[in-house]
């Protein structure tokens, strides 16, 4: 792979020589040099160039570990973060474990030593260029925020946000239907928005978490003393969004003797506060949700059929998160960046590695599962990068390998109990298992790595050892 380079830092001779003889045995453009105030000016990656093509449109950065301890490093870290770079960190010859350590917990995609050969500077400054080009393929260019909060660029989601344009504006009832996790409540949310009035609020209640009794008086209020505790008149929920939406979660549960009284309401938008004797009425949206098959349960007799047809006016069938891949990339950027805010960790980016493996998985849990993990991981974090082997699917191995599609499934073999990040390892058992992964694997470095939890350069030196012939 051919690329430019960038070294960030004060270059010695000899450095100099190193870098200019490593693009020439590489067919590369030669190396740049820059100082730490100075890189600021560089143009951002991907700005000019296209972020569909293979090759890297910005050089790969080369940073000498002396410019991390300079107190402009942390404005530039930064702006690295924002800008979606992978940066490679020139440590001095015979740097130990702890100097590695604290490059990657500065974001370094990788770290080598000056003498270290030629092969480990291309293949370290390679892998970055290759992971900065996967990480401008994923995310492309910073999505724009949009009115209706969804976030994605899937076909599914496109048609998505065509059909709540054109339902949005009317008062029509709707249905949104979905597994667990989905988004049902944020497309009703995207659904009031978009009638644009703003005249009413969105009002919100889970059908499942109250008694049939209770949840009557709350959607249609309560005079004094219909119940115990109803100590004072209180207006229920059609009341509160009068001139706005109610959103009816998990209506499939709803209790079959309420089920009429909905149906009225719907009809006639017009109710009874429970104990009294008055009506009133209302000019309020409805849109429920429910992931249970409701055509099988009106079949079945537990569901009305004509209450079913009232609130389906339109339906809205929400696609699972496995069916929509290509937008896993856009959330997880989404979620970091709430997950840092919430946490208060300093978190700035993924490897597109990890991405990869969180594309393979089917997420069960749909996007509330998805977001709980980058919670977690956002938690865990001990540096501002999430590493692909931060992260592991529930029961790994064989469920993980069946969930993956041919086209990205693992290049090693399911691993043994010996793997399982529960059972303490000494360093020998672990040079032992990472060589029996490497010849399983086919000589993956990185990911036996990833699955070690150990650093790359930790593992080619193991290699290295190995290799070296025994006096």
């Amino acid at each position: 792979m051919h690329f430019p380079c960038i070294f960030v830092g004060e270059a010695s001779r000899a450095l100099r020589s190193k870098l200019t003889r490593l693009a020439t045995a590489s067919s590369g453009p030669e190396t740049a040099f820059s100082s730490l105030a100075s890189w600021m000016e560089w143009p951002s990656p991907h700005a000019d160039g296209d972020a569909s093509s293979d090759a890297p449109v910005a050089p790969v950065l080369l940073f000498a570990a002396d410019q991390l301890a300079l107190p402009a490093w942390r404005t530039v870290r930064v702006h690295l973060a924002e800008a979606g770079r992978f940066f490679v960190v020139l440590l001095p010859a015979g740097a130990g474990t702890e100097a590695v350590v604290a490059a990657l917990r500065e974001g370094a995609y990788d770290a080598i030593a000056e003498d270290e050969p030629p092969s480990r500077w291309h293949e370290a400054l390679a892998d970055a260029a290759t992971a900065e080009s996967l990480w401008a393929r994923l995310f492309g260019a910073p999505a724009a925020p949009t009115p209706d909060g969804l976030v994605g660029r899937s076909a599914a989601l496109q048609q998505l946000r065509e059909l709540i344009a054109r339902i949005g504006p009317t008062s029509a009832s709707v249905l949104i239907l979905g597994e667990s996790g989905t988004g049902k409540e944020r497309i009703a949310e995207a659904l009031h928005a978009a009638r644009g009035d703003g005249k009413g609020p969105f009002i919100a209640i889970n059908c499942t978490a109250l008694p049939r009794d209770l949840l009557e008086g709350e959607l249609f209020g309560a005079t004094k003393g219909a119940y115990t505790g109803a100590a004072a008149d209180r207006p229920g929920l059609v009341e509160q969004a009068d001139g706005g939406t109610l959103f009816l979660d998990e209506l499939g549960d709803l209790d079959p003797a309420l089920q009429p009284k909905l149906l009225r309401f719907l009809e006639t938008r017009r109710a009874r506060r429970l104990g009294g004797r008055a009506e009133y009425s209302v000019n309020v949206r409805i849109v429920a949700a429910t992931n249970a098959n409701l055509r099988a349960r009106v079949a079945a007799g537990q569901f009305r059929e004509d209450l079913y047809y009232r609130l389906a006016e339109f339906t809205i069938e929400l696609p699972p998160l496995r069916e929509r891949r290509e937008d896993i990339p856009l959330l997880c950027r989404h979620f970091l960046g709430l997950a840092t805010e919430r946490h208060g960790k300093l978190v700035t980016s993924m490897e597109p590695a990890l991405i990869e493996r969180l594309q393979a998985w089917s997420w069960p849990g749909n996007i509330r599962e998805l977001r709980s993990t980058i919670d977690r991981l956002v938690i865990l974090a001990n540096g501002p990068v999430l590493r692909e082997g931060a992260w592991s699917p529930p029961g790994a191995g064989a469920a993980f390998a069946s969930e993956v599609p041919p086209a990205s499934a693992p290049r090693a073999p399911s691993l043994s109990a010996a793997t399982d990040p529960a059972v303490p390892l000494n360093k020998r058992q672990r040079r032992e298992l990472a060589f029996r992964l490497l010849a399983e694997s086919g000589g993956d470095q990185s990911w036996v790595a990833a699955r070690l939890g150990i650093h790359p350069t930790t593992l080619y030196r193991w290699c290295q050892s190995q290799a070296k012939p025994t006096p």
